[in-house]
């Protein structure tokens, strides 16, 4: 999980807000294209097109919009609030035979989790091993149980995501301490079209780990 900070929302959703809650449509079942695939493409950008918790890369056509606090557990104001929304993978569709992840916000449903990539020190939670296992990080007690149960609802170390990371980090080896601290450079911006490196956290961790980058 990778700290998101949320910037202002986009003129054209507060534009649509304004007209749409006294016409009584203020909900977001009622936030249709172009709006809200704008909306989707305002998310991915300001997270640089990584997932919102598992932190793989994606784009438009294979993520959705996440509701931080369930729709199912909010009224319509929370269900429109630009700062409850992310961009999780998996991508919100009815298309037949296709197969939701079986993690992120599609395992995460209507359940709460413990730590939010809201929250300005979660990448401080969460530690990884060198065969892409996402863990609690053993020395702060007081955050292991909340790292624990975030973990699960989300499904974190469901195979893909743990194959991912750890390919991540098998494409490091042989690298000299220079390169190392040039990398961690590089997980911590964007690039030049805005994205992060996929994994950039856990990739972050693994030099912090090995290599004692700053």
């Amino acid at each position: 999980m990778k700290y998101i900070q949320k910037g202002q929302e986009p003129q054209f959703f507060s534009e649509w807000k304004a007209i749409q809650k006294p016409a009584g449509n203020y909900h977001y079942e009622h936030l249709q294209n172009p709006q809200r695939a704008a909306v989707h493409i305002s998310l991915l950008s300001e997270q640089g097109y990584i997932c919102c918790y598992c932190c793989k890369s994606v784009d438009q056509s294979n993520s959705h919009i996440e509701h931080l606090d369930p729709q199912s557990k909010t009224d319509a104001e929370l269900s429109v609030e630009y700062t409850n929304m992310l961009a999780s993978c998996g991508r919100d569709t009815n298309k037949p035979g296709y197969r939701w992840p079986e993690y992120c916000g599609n395992k995460k449903g209507d359940l709460a989790i413990a730590v939010s990539p809201l929250q300005a020190n979660c990448e401080e939670f969460f530690n990884y091993s060198n065969t892409g296992q996402i863990l609690p990080t053993a020395n702060n007690l007081a955050h292991q149980k909340d790292a624990q149960t975030t973990i699960k609802v989300l499904g974190l170390n469901h195979y893909d995501l743990t194959q991912g990371r750890k390919q991540a980090f098998e494409a490091l080896e042989g690298i000299t301490q220079e390169e190392a601290e040039l990398l961690a450079q590089v997980c911590q911006q964007m690039n030049a079209q805005g994205r992060y490196q996929p994994f950039c956290n856990a990739v972050l961790c693994f030099l912090k780990n090995y290599f004692g980058v700053s």
